[in-house]
Order: C-alpha cells, then structure tokens, then sequence
C-alpha cells in the first residue's frame, strides 16, 4: 500500500520517469485518490518547470552588474 510519504520519497524518480512499473502503478493510483498528494506532484513538476526557464533569463546584465559594484565601492568606508 502506497502512503502519502511514499509519493515524496519517490518524487525526483517519477519526474524523472525511473521507477519500475509497480512503483509507478502505485504512486499513480495513490496520487489519483489523494488530493494532497496529487497537489504536490503538480507543484512539484510546476516549481522544477519555471526553475528551468529561469536558468535561462538573465536577470543581472553586465551594465546593472556594474552599476552595482560602482554603487557598493562608493557606499564602503576606508579601513
């Protein structure tokens, strides 16, 4: 019998499509009864989709990057 700590224990090997049949079955059929459960896989895949696309953006372009090292020099007290 699959338990909801089962479903987290297994989670990166069903994302990643590594479990064997069995365990597949039953992580399937548990998540198709619990809400909680199926919440979480959901998420889970969500949260690992946008951080992927975030590794594609570039949140800091050289200019703000420098701007910024520019900003904290000026900001820094002489020792």
């Amino acid at each position: 019998m699959f338990i909801c700590r089962d479903v987290v224990e297994n989670i990166m090997d069903y994302i990643d499509n590594e479990l064997d049949l069995k365990t597949l079955q039953a992580l399937e059929k548990h998540t198709g009864e619990c809400p909680e459960c199926k919440a979480f896989v959901d998420t889970y895949r969500r949260m690992l989709d946008l951080s992927g696309k975030m590794k594609e953006q570039t949140f800091v372009t050289p200019e703000v990057r420098e701007r910024l090292k520019n900003l904290l020099k000026s900001r820094m007290k002489p020792c």
